[in-house]
Order: structure tokens, then sequence, then C-alpha cells
């Protein structure tokens, strides 16, 4: 035994003396690459060494780093930030309310929200009872899923709910309405094939259930599944979750509110001046409520759903912040409704029915466009069609940002896109509100767009939409 612990230390030594020795032309060369003779060389003649080598900041440079001036910049992003932190707080004080958020929570929007249970067990009745045919079970179920949504609309416009709570009851109506979908049309599929085998098929209660809970919108009768749920890693995670929500509260209030306000009176004189300044104030705060919505939502709320339900299949989103045309960004940010589109609205129509891809895409949109407005549009009750007009508004975008693909031209499009378009609609949702006014177009539009086409480039009287500065 002695022997060989002996044979195989010596082994060792011999095998870290041939690597350091394989070292030691490493070192030399290292040396020489940045321009210095060897040690012990060094002469008055080759004290400097020249080779082919590009400047650290061409393209052509093999090791690229440019972590110094990320951290400059992310510096400079906090100083000037931080410097707008003080003037609001100095200009407004501290707007923000705590308990402002229990609006949200008020007794009529939690039981709507909750009553869309009975729709959902209405959905498994209706695939499973004798009573039914199968021929009427998808019809049935189209009309329950239509019924929830219907049902959560005039509940909140007949108690006149909070808008913040019923924007959430009608995104769970929303849900609601494609599950119940998802689930009807993949039944009667099933159906269909198990008939060919001689057999039936017959969803339980509980696939429907863990469907509901699972953060997917497509019904499957077995999905893939974590062997258990990291409770630390949710403890995390919802703590992560609470802070980006509280954050996006401050914003909302310290920031949005007051820019809003600001800007209403010259949207009304049509001072596009101060309109574009008012706009620019707003985009900042509001792309990062944007931002860090979907952050809240996509990432975090997604996996601690996914990690509660041992959901498996977690990818929610792609790489759409590298758009390069809006395209790829409408089918790479929200996946769990990009599927549900392509499962029973694309693959129906054009696969099976064999319309064009252009035809099926463009109904997708339609889909879509209809589904942001109700929910932007019923609880605040006012349909401007703003927001349906904004999301058709971007299929000329798309493809005119098709032979953007893959540039750098096409991203910064893309982020321009996202950053200006948004306040613009946010701005006059709230004019409305503030007035009370509601409809497609206004007699507040009218004088709007008058004040803008006859005086809307008289310079502006003032320092801008915040009053003179002093």
């Amino acid at each position: 035994m002695g022997g060989k612990q002996s044979a195989e230390t010596t082994a060792k030594v011999v095998e870290g003396s041939n690597a350091a020795k394989a070292e030691k032309p490493n070192a030399k060369q290292e040396q020489k690459s940045h321009g210095h003779a060897p040690k012990g060389d060094v002469t008055v003649a080759n004290a400097v060494v020249f080779e082919a080598r590009p400047s650290m900041l061409s393209s052509e440079h093999p090791d690229n780093n440019y972590r110094g001036f990320v951290n400059v910049l992310i510096i400079l992003l906090v100083l000037g930030n931080l410097k707008i932190v003080i003037r609001n707080l100095l200009k407004y004080g501290l707007l923000v309310r705590p308990l402002a958020v229990l609006d949200l929570m008020e007794y009529p929007n939690i039981v709507i929200t909750l009553l869309l249970s009975i729709f959902v067990l209405l959905a498994h009745v209706f695939e499973t009872s004798p009573i039914f045919p199968d021929n009427a079970r998808s019809y049935m179920n189209f009309i329950n899923a239509c019924a929830s949504v219907v049902f959560v609309w005039g509940a909140m416009w007949s108690l006149d709910t909070n808008p913040g709570g019923g924007v959430i009851a009608l995104l769970s109506a929303t849900v609601a309405f494609m599950k119940i979908v998802s689930f009807t049309l993949v039944c009667r599929e099933l159906r269909l094939e198990s008939k060919g085998k001689d057999k039936v098929f017959k969803p339980t209660l509980q696939q429907l259930l863990y469907f509901v809970a699972a953060p997917t919108m497509v019904f499957k009768p077995v999905y893939p599944r974590t062997p258990k749920v990291r409770w630390g890693w949710v403890a995390r995670r919802m703590a992560e979750l609470i802070g980006l929500w509280a954050g996006i509260a401050v914003i909302c209030v310290q920031y949005v509110g007051p820019g809003l306000k600001n800007t209403v009176v010259p949207l009304q004189r049509g001072n596009l001046y101060l309109i574009v300044e008012g706009l620019c104030k707003l985009a900042v705060p509001n792309f990062i409520i944007w931002i860090l919505g979907f952050y809240a939502i996509f990432h975090l709320q997604l996996n601690i759903i996914a990690e509660l339900t041992r959901f498996a299949d977690r990818e929610f989103y792609k790489d759409w912040w590298n758009s390069s045309n809006l395209g790829y960004f409408w089918r790479t940010w929200n996946l769990p409704v990009h599927s549900w589109m392509v499962a029973h609205v694309y693959i129906p129509l054009h696969v099976q029915r064999k319309w064009s891809k252009e035809s099926a895409s463009f109904l997708i949109f339609i889909l879509s466009a209809i589904f942001h407005e109700l929910i932007v549009s019923i609880p605040f009750r006012n349909f401007k069609l703003l927001a349906f007009g904004g999301m058709m508004a971007q299929v000329p975008l798309i493809e005119l940002t098709k032979c953007l693909k893959g540039t750098q031209t096409g991203n910064v499009i893309f982020w321009l896109v996202i950053m200006l378009g948004q306040p613009m609609i946010v701005l006059l949702y709230f004019r409305d509100a503030l007035k009370g006014t509601s409809g497609v177009w206004t007699h507040e539009d009218t004088q709007t767009w008058t004040n803008i086409l006859t005086r809307g480039l008289a310079p502006p009287i003032g320092g801008g939409v915040e009053g003179p500065i002093h």
C-alpha cells in the first residue's frame, strides 16, 4: 500500500511539473500579446513588440468587454432619475397612500371573480353529462364561455365597481373564456379519436380543475410535472412579486398621475409643443410600469403558479426584447395566449379550412384587439376603441417592418413603437374619465383636434406642462 501511494504521489508531482512548464510559454505569449518583451530579454530594440492587432473598441477585437461602460450608464441613469425623484417630491409631496390598494379588492369585484367558478363547473357538466349529445357539447360550452364574460360585464356595469379591480375581474373572465373554449375543443377532438379506437374519452373533474389552476391556456389531459414544490423558491419569488407591484403602484401614483393631469390642459388647448412634451414625460414612467408589469406577471407570477402546481413547461415568453419586427414581438411576448390562438384559431382556419396564412393571422389580430378593448373599456365604461385601434394599427406596421428583420434599425423602431404608442392612448382615456365623457368620438375630441389644426404650432406661453421653471 505504501509503495502504491508513493507512486501516485510521484505521478501527481510529475503532472504538476509538466503543467507548470506548459503554462510558461502561455505566460510569455500573453506578455508578448500585450506589446511587451519577455522578462530577461528586454533590450531597447525589442522593448515594444508590434503585431497585427485591432483596437479594443473595434468590432474585430476577439474579446469585446464593455462592462465598465454599462456600469457608467447605470450610474448616469440612477443620477438622472434621482434628480427627477427629488424634484417630484418637492413639487407634489408624497402622493402614495398604502391603503389605496384595498380599493382594488372591494367586495363586488371579489365576488364577481369567485362566481366564475360556476361557469368552469358547468363546462365539466356539459362535457360529461349523458343528457347532452356529443355533437351539442361544444356548442353548449361555447355559449357557457361567452356567458362568463357577459356575466362579469353586466355585473360590473350594474354595480359600478372600482375600475382597477374591474380590470382584474375582467381579465379573470377572459382567462375563463379561453380555458373553457380550449377544454371543450380538445375534448371534442379526443372523443373523435377515441371512437376510432373503440374507446370512450371522458375528462375528469380533477383534470379540468388542474387545467384551470395551471399557467396554460391549452387543455391537455396530462402535462409534464416537476417532482416537488420548492417552498423556499416560492417565498423568494413572492417577496419579489410584492415588491414589484409596490414599485409599480408608486410610479403610477407619484409620476404618471401628475403627468396625466398636467397634460390634459395642453391637450384641450391643442398646443402640439406641450402635448409632445407631456407625452415624452409620460413615456418613461409608463414604459417602466409596462416592463415591470411584464416581469411581474409573465416571469414571477406564472412561475410561482407553475411551481405550486408542479407545472414543468415554463416557457411563458421568448426573447421578444430582441425583436426587429413587430410580428416577432406578438408571437413571443405572451406564449400562453399565442399558443391558444395558434391551437384554436390559426390551425383550424389555415390547416383544416385552408384559409390563407395572412387571413388567419389577421383574424387573430382582430380577436386580440377586441379582447384588449373590452378589458379596458368595460371597467372604465368608455368604448373609445383606442385599444382596438392601437392593436389594428400594428397590422400595417408588421408588414412595413418585415424587411427590417434581424437588423438593429428594426429593434430601435420596435422599442419606439412600444414606448411612444401607449402614453397617448392612456392620456385620452384619462381625459375622458376626468371629464366624465364616453364614446368613440366626443365633444372633447372635436375641440382638441380643432385647436390642434388651428393653433397647434403656436409657441407655448410659460415653461411647459408643469408651468414655468424658476
